[in-house]
């Protein structure tokens, strides 16, 4: 591993010092209690294997090297690649070190942050790095550089750090465009503190170039509003979730604009509205929604059955991402919406229309579900065959069936003793879970899932099933506390004793 291009002093000085929220004086410190050991507790669901050294693992990527399969696992320790052709034995390839990650000015003892959703470039095999204010033990008054890594692996085995663009977010980015366009999402840090999409031209990956636009504004100047994610559909609309909704955009083609009602071409930079609004508070109270998924091309078949009521690529499956509920009773749940109605642009301006409810499932009073004061809210979620995997903090990795979008269920689940499951993804009929507190586990359904899904019938834990799986841990699950920018919208890892993240710390002011 090397590090090709040298990112100078001098060269971070050249950049605006990102403007920064200040409202998290009066964040919560995480209470200095021991929690009580937690039963493992499966269903349908088997442990496959392991990938070793990737605790504190937040997010993974795949791509192909003629037949060898490998993962990017992006962690608070940098960026790991595996070989997992044989999934039964995952060989470590590289690390790419925070030590190599960091930039003038950095502490490397600290951890990366975030990179909650890693993008890979599957043709030029690069990879895209988002980096959060809170990095490398970053604190005010000092210099906190936000932006992304871009990093090349050509060869897996020897991971090569591209360049380093700095802007004004970097919590999450995604390709659009096949990979020649980046969009950027986040805090805004900007004096501006608008709610925005970042587009930076990266054809030329060694010196990526910001765009001088904003898409997808929310909220006025200085209110602090914050796009969060994007995902891109199999027809190419990208779909943008933050504050106020899950919103969606043509980027490239000729289109109707449903906000002048002009013809035009869209492009990465000025892309053409397609659909989507906010969701009625009763089901998403906080009108947040962390990362969405819409079914339709060659994705159709993974979504909920097309009815007359729902025909194919009306729906919009998303989340939202909340605390205010610790059982996840009244927040922090998986919404499946309908878009219809909101492809007139309805879904702009200060209003956002709601779209119609069509579902919602969390694991609140569910088999499996720890009860009481726990970790609960939805996070990061893949689909593949109608069967959702969802990550849902304390609460484990859950699988469920939506073919009835209106009902979905729950086949099977795995939540084991000390879970802090962040985001899990299918891969060859197996799910990639990254869990913070155990590592990436691969885990893989059992026939009682595909029955349960066949027969429309929940998954039931006995009392016999649930004392053979509980486990002794001699490991605690991994605290939580607010983010200090982010709120509970996108939590933080808390050291036991307040000292990573309590006031003042996790990249606050102080």
């Amino acid at each position: 591993m090397k590090v090709i291009a040298t990112i100078t002093a001098a060269t971070l000085l050249a950049f605006t010092t990102a403007g920064l929220a200040s409202a998290a004086s009066a964040e919560p410190r995480t209470p200095q209690v021991d929690k009580p050991r937690l039963q493992a507790a499966a269903k349908n669901v088997r442990l496959k294997a392991s990938l070793p050294g990737t605790e504190r693992a937040i997010s993974i990527a795949f791509a192909q090297y003629g037949k060898r399969d490998v993962a990017f696992v992006s962690m608070e320790t940098g960026l790991k690649t595996f070989d997992v052709t044989d999934l039964d034995k995952p060989k470590l390839l590289d690390h790419l070190t925070k030590e190599e990650m960091a930039l003038p000015g950095d502490d490397p003892t600290k951890r990366f942050w975030e990179n909650e959703d890693i993008n890979v470039d599957p043709k030029r095999k690069l990879a895209f790095l988002a980096r959060e204010v809170n990095s490398f033990g970053r604190a005010l008054p000092g210099d906190r550089p936000t932006g992304n890594y871009i990093v090349s692996a050509v060869d897996p085995a020897d991971l090569k750090i591209l360049s380093f663009h700095r802007q004004n977010t970097g919590h999450t980015s995604t390709c659009v465009n096949d990979c020649q366009f980046l969009w950027t999402a986040g805090l805004d840090r900007s004096d501006a503190r608008t709610g925005r999409i970042f587009v930076t031209d990266i054809r030329d990956p060694k010196t990526p170039k910001e765009l001088p636009v904003s898409v997808d504004v929310r909220g006025k100047a200085g209110e602090g509003k914050i796009t969060h994610d994007v995902q891109v559909d199999a027809q190419g609309i990208a779909w943008v979730a933050g504050d106020d909704g899950t919103r969606g955009y043509y980027t490239q083609g000729w289109h109707r604009d449903p906000l002048s009602g002009k013809y035009r071409e869209a492009k990465a930079w000025d892309p053409v509205a397609y659909a989507g609004g906010t969701v009625p508070k009763a089901d998403m109270p906080t009108s947040f929604t962390h990362n969405s998924f819409r079914p339709i091309g060659r994705t159709l078949l993974d979504g909920p059955l097309p009815t007359r009521e729902n025909p194919p690529g009306s729906l919009l499956l998303h989340t939202e991402e909340a605390f205010g509920s610790p059982t996840c009773k009244t927040e922090g749940r998986f919404v499946i919406s309908s878009l219809q109605g909101t492809h007139n642009g309805e879904g702009w301006g200060e209003q956002p229309k709601e779209m119609k409810t069509v579902g919602i499932w969390s694991p609140d009073d569910q088999e499996g579900t720890i009860p009481g004061d726990v970790t609960c809210s939805a996070h990061y979620f893949d689909v593949q065959k109608r069967i959702v995997a969802y990550s849902w903090y304390n609460q484990g990795t859950r699988f469920l069936d939506i073919s009835n979008p209106a009902k979905p269920i729950q086949i099977g689940y795995w939540r084991p003793d000390t879970a802090t499951s962040w985001a899990p993804y299918w891969h060859r009929n197996t799910v990639f879970v990254a869990d913070i507190s155990r590592g990436v586990e691969i885990l893989q359904l059992e026939k009682g899932a595909y029955e349960a899904q066949a027969s429309g019938t929940p998954v039931t834990l006995t009392a016999h099933h649930a004392r053979e799986l509980a486990r002794e841990s001699d490991r605690e699950p991994v605290p939580l506390a607010p983010n200090p920018f982010y709120g509970w919208a996108c939590p933080m890892v808390a050291s036991r004793d307040d000292s990573d993240c309590g006031v003042g710390a996790c990249g606050a002011p102080c």
